[in-house]
């Protein structure tokens, strides 16, 4: 999330095979967290063309993960 790699093993019942958010899970899905959506589509790491509503979801989803998460890495750039 926003280059963020957050260690969420410990929630294998959501975040692994069959888990609620696992279309999340080994990527940077920022747009998909920001628009709330589950989408296949949505789960890419580009958020800039969120609105300001959207951009303050993903925010808020980025404190509860720092809270909740590890951070075990960054995402470099992959161009």
């Amino acid at each position: 999330m926003q280059g963020t790699v957050f260690d969420v093993t410990n929630k294998k019942e959501s975040y692994g095979p069959g888990g609620s958010y696992h279309i999340f899970t080994g990527k940077d899905a920022s747009r998909g967290l920001g628009k709330s959506s589950l989408k296949p589509e949505d789960a890419i790491p580009d958020y800039s063309g969120l609105n300001e509503s959207e951009m303050e979801t993903l925010e808020n989803w980025y404190t509860f993960f720092s809270n909740r998460y590890n951070i075990v890495g960054k995402v470099g750039n992959q161009n």
